[in-house]
């Protein structure tokens, strides 16, 4: 006997309801990951951080007082020593803030770490290096600022 000439062809209901289950268990398993893996906020926070130590290197070296850049798992500041007089203080406690930032939600900071420019020499110290994410940010002796 001959198959009818109109056999059906296709998927029937269960076969369509079973894959689109397995396809959405999949994409609800691997979305959470690739959106947490945001190279786009490192790149973003390691540039803002490279171009506020810039900016704290400039400050110092334009006022000619020192400037304390510290960053760590909170954000990151700029501070001044105090007013002496018409000038700044040459010792003492950092009290004026220049600038500030949180840090992004999304970021992981290597490790806490400090800079200090100075007004005369541009820095002082051996080199830093600072870890934003999967990036490496460096400053130099000479007070020049390094991001890949």
């Amino acid at each position: 006997m001959r198959a009818p000439s109109h056999a059906y062809r296709g998927f029937t209901l269960v076969e369509l309801v079973a894959s689109i289950t397995i396809i959405a268990i999949i994409a609800a398993v691997t979305f959470p990951r690739v959106i947490a893996a945001n190279p786009f906020a490192d790149r973003g926070y390691a540039d803002a951080v490279a171009a506020n130590l810039r900016r704290a290197r400039d400050v110092a070296m334009t006022t000619g007082c020192d400037v304390q850049f510290t960053i760590n798992d909170t954000g990151y500041n700029a501070m001044q020593r105090g007013v002496a007089g018409t000038h700044c203080d040459t010792a003492g406690a950092w009290v004026r803030v220049l600038y500030s930032a949180p840090e992004p939600a999304d970021v992981v900071l290597g490790a806490a770490r400090q800079v200090v420019f100075t007004g005369t020499a541009g820095r002082v110290g051996g080199a830093v290096a600072i870890d934003v994410g999967g990036l490496q940010i460096t400053v130099e002796p000479s007070g020049l600022v390094n991001v890949p």
